[in-house]
């Protein structure tokens, strides 16, 4: 199960109110990002962003004189589910986001950034597991994921991973699943044999790359 406390990186620094606004963009250039946690005595005040900083005017005006664009309740606990922490990273549109230490005890522990969150989810999802991707739209009561498992693993195919989204039209849904395997004609036969309606089927990269050097190798034999 991935949490808030795996994803804190050991990078960043925090800001205290005392901190002046040049000195805080300094440390924003270095790390590149856009905005940092203003932390005082393991409290979190909230998060200062650029623009916060450079629509404040003053070079030295410390921290503390600033308006916060993004207060105080801007965080999640350690023990947040991964996917909360990205929830509330979208919904906030953050490039970091600061971790408290429990729901009794609000002490600030860290921060996650939009890189390694990017990162983190990209290995959540299997995204670089090689194999192929299948996305299926249908109706929301006919999507059971035990039937889409049952389908993909009687073609000796596990699923990596899955997620739901809505579609545009009403009350029908894209299921997106990615597979371990890269040959996906069986699947695909036995979905459409089900009555699968299938939106999209991405090969894995590598196949692609194999298809094509096999065909470039066609057609040198075929030049000789």
């Amino acid at each position: 199960m991935l949490l808030a406390k795996d994803l804190i990186t050991d990078t960043l620094p925090s800001i205290k109110t005392s901190d002046n606004a040049t000195r805080v963009l300094e440390w924003m250039s270095e790390f590149k990002v856009a905005q940092l946690p203003v932390v005082n005595h393991e409290r979190l005040l909230g998060i200062v962003s650029e623009e916060d900083l450079l629509n404040s005017g003053v070079e030295d005006l410390p921290i503390g004189a600033i308006h916060l664009s993004l207060p105080e309740k801007t965080f999640v606990y350690e023990d947040s589910h991964f996917y909360d922490v990205l929830k509330m990273a979208s919904l906030m549109k953050l490039e970091i986001l600061p971790v408290l230490s429990s729901r009794e005890n609000n002490t600030f522990v860290g921060t996650i950034t939009k890189s390694d969150l990017l990162k983190r989810a990209a290995e959540y999802l299997c995204v670089e597991e090689p194999g192929g991707v299948i996305v299926l739209h249908l109706a929301n009561n006919n999507y059971s994921i035990s039937e889409i498992g049952r389908i993909c693993e009687s073609n000796d195919a596990k699923i990596l991973s899955l997620s739901v989204g809505n579609s545009d039209e009403a009350g029908k849904l894209y299921v997106t699943i990615k597979l371990n395997v890269r040959e996906l004609s069986r699947v695909i036969a036995t979905f459409e044999r089900f009555e699968y309606d299938i939106a999209l089927v991405v090969f894995d990269a590598e196949q692609v790359n194999d298809f094509r050097d096999s065909y470039e190798n066609l057609l040198r034999y075929l030049n000789l």
